[in-house]
Formats: C-alpha cells, sequence, structure tokens
C-alpha cells in the first residue's frame, strides 16, 4: 500500500502526464518548453521523483496552466479516513519490523479520530531481557497462544492463551517469552508512546 507522500507524488505525476497528452506534446516537445530532460519529467510523471517549487513553475509554464491544477491533485490524493479495518488471519504481512525476538505486524486501519495502535506481535523465545520501561499512555494486551511473561515493577505475571492485561503504561514493564516455542498476542495502546518499548509504531 502507498504511504502518502507516494500517493501524492504518483497524483502530481499523473495530473502532469494527463495535462501534457491533452495539450498533444511529447515527453521531448515538454523538455524542450520546459528546459529539462525527458529522462527527469517521465520519473515525474510515474511519481518517482519529487518536484521543488523552480520545476514546478517550469513545467507549469510550458504547459500553459496554473500551478494550483498540480497542487489541488495533490490534495485529492490524501487517503480517506476509514470507518472500520478488517484484517484476515491469512491474509497476514510480512512483519513490519523485527526487533530482537519480537516481529511487529501492523494493524490498523486510518480509522477518524483513533487513539488507538493496536498491532500483531509475535515472540520468539527470549535470549536477552529488554528492560522494564514506562511512558505515557495504557496498554491492553491479549494473549493468542503460548505463554507471556509480564515483569511489572517488582511483579512477575505469566498469561496464557485467552488471558490479557490491561495496564498504565507509567508502570515500569517488559515482556518476556521463556518457553521454547513462539507466543502471539494482540496489543493496543492509546495515549502514549508506544515507540517506548514497540519500535514498530
Amino acid at each position: 500500500m502507498e504511504n502518502g507522500a507516494d500517493a501524492t507524488l504518483v497524483a502530481v505525476g499523473s495530473r502532469l502526464r494527463d495535462i501534457r497528452k491533452e495539450a498533444g506534446l511529447s515527453l521531448r516537445d515538454l523538455a524542450t518548453r520546459s528546459g529539462m530532460s525527458a529522462s527527469f519529467l517521465s520519473l515525474v510523471e510515474r511519481g518517482e521523483c519529487s518536484l521543488s517549487l523552480t520545476s514546478l513553475f517550469g513545467i507549469a509554464r510550458a504547459l500553459e496552466i496554473d500551478p494550483a491544477d498540480v497542487v489541488g491533485a495533490a490534495s485529492n490524493a490524501a487517503p480517506a479516513q476509514a470507518e472500520f479495518g478488517i484484517w484476515r488471519a491469512g491474509d497476514r504481512p510480512k512483519p513490519k519490523s523485527v526487533v530482537g525476538e519480537r516481529e511487529y505486524f501492523a494493524f490498523s486501519a486510518a480509522v477518524a479520530q483513533s487513539g488507538l495502535r493496536p498491532i500483531f506481535l509475535r515472540i520468539h523465545p527470549t535470549k536477552v531481557a529488554l528492560p522494564r520501561l514506562s511512558h505515557e499512555g495504557e496498554e491492553v494486551a491479549v494473549v493468542l497462544s503460548g505463554t507471556l511473561t509480564f515483569e511489572l515493577r517488582d511483579e512477575i505475571v505469566e498469561l496464557g492463551a485467552g488471558d490479557a492485561i490491561h495496564l498504565s503504561s507509567q508502570t515500569p514493564h517488559t515482556i518476556l517469552n521463556r518457553t521454547d516455542g513462539i507466543v502471539e498476542a494482540i496489543w493496543l495502546s492509546a495515549d502514549g508512546d508506544a515507540s517506548a518499548h514497540h519500535p514498530s509504531y
């Protein structure tokens, strides 16, 4: 899926290509008029190269259009916020990031006004425990399979499949997999810096 910046470049490039073709110009024609290379203009039209303001105005003059026509295409390319998102078990993507024994999978939609940051987490057997950290916010973890160990300040809590925990993120905490298998869990963080110990956010 394209991120916001990529979508903007593609929208701008597509708009410029349409205008050029409507004007009956080839890339070489536009290159001659604008003083830019045809290869550069080709990259721009494919959304593979960003435009400086100088280049944008130069292309706009060559096409005899208002630069705002192009900028408007970029603003219309902003992704719409979704009302809900579904993640099917069979459609699991590659991990968004891997940190030590932890694999992080994005599990999120651009839901309007969402304060939640959900991820699907796979924890391989822990070799070196990460330090207990604290940060703003709150978290909920639901263990789907295996046994996950939480170290919370001076307490140790083990959660099995179907168990869940809700904690203040200000409580120093870390997680470990002390088993020989992989632990899978769904993690929700809200109103805080979840990247403090889940770097995939």
